[in-house]
């Protein structure tokens, strides 16, 4: 019942209207249950004082979290190779390097010390109760630091060798035609590639090399870079790079 004071300045017909409104106001809809209205004022009152959890609070916060750095390997031992690699050359299956028209040579060793009957094919040649192999062939053209990742000789290989010319790396250069023939039986004497009539000889005044062996890298990598003058007259570049992710894969030979 609404006081006397409002009647008076409302009038009896707004009252009765008044009244109407009151009523449909407390009335539940469907599937929601009805109640007083002080109990309606009281869930309005919770609802209003609790306040709404924001979208910021329900997100990570802004800053991010620094992932865990794996663990790194553990440190390279670092070895200067006296003697160099077991090999004289970088000839043999999957160790010639060439482009359409020429394939040149590197040998880590001198070539008139290479033995005439060694199949250059081979391409290592170990130590055995026959000799010492390629470390016979003394002093290397190379200096050589060999970087291993347990203590040196544990493994097959080292997980990376660089190379530095010593001043004078011979390098040769044949026609891909006379390669091709001269490995038609599998065998290649250093003897044959004397022979080649397409030979031509260098020598590299810069030489270097970075070697990621395939006996102890699950990607292997090779890149060298040989410059310096032929015998008979003009200058060489020399350009391989293999399985570097950031370079693509080339033969670069320029003769001028």
């Amino acid at each position: 019942m609404l006081p006397k004071v409002l009647r008076k300045f409302i009038g009896t017909g707004a009252v009765l209207v008044l009244g109407l409104v009151f009523l449909v106001g407390c009335g539940g809809t469907a599937g929601q249950s009805t109640g007083t209205s002080s109990e309606s004022a009281a869930a309005e009152s919770v609802a209003t004082a609790a306040p709404a959890p924001t979208e910021a609070a329900a997100e990570p916060t802004a800053t991010p979290v620094e992932a865990v750095a794996e663990p790194a390997e553990s440190e390279l031992a670092r070895v200067e190779s006296v003697d160099g690699p077991p090999f004289y050359a970088r000839f043999g299956e999957g160790e010639t390097f060439g482009d359409n028209e020429w394939v040149a040579v590197v040998f880590y060793r001198s070539p008139d010390c290479i033995p005439d009957d060694f199949n250059m094919n081979a391409f290592f040649h170990f130590p055995s109760d026959f000799g010492p192999g390629a470390f016979g062939c003394q002093p290397p053209t190379t200096d050589v630091v060999e970087y291993w990742a347990g203590a040196p000789g544990s493994g097959p290989a080292p997980k990376v060798s660089e190379m530095t010319g010593r001043g004078a790396v011979p390098v040769w250069f044949f026609s891909r035609a006379d390669i091709t023939a001269a490995n038609s039986d599998g065998v290649v004497t250093i003897g044959e590639l004397e022979g080649l009539a397409s030979r031509r000889v260098g020598s590299a005044m810069t030489f270097t090399e970075l070697l990621h062996p395939s006996q102890s890298n699950t990607q292997p990598l090779i890149q060298f870079r040989a410059e310096g003058a032929l015998e008979d007259g003009g200058d060489f570049l020399v350009d391989v790079s293999y399985g570097d992710p950031a370079v693509t894969d080339h033969t670069t030979i320029e003769i001028e």
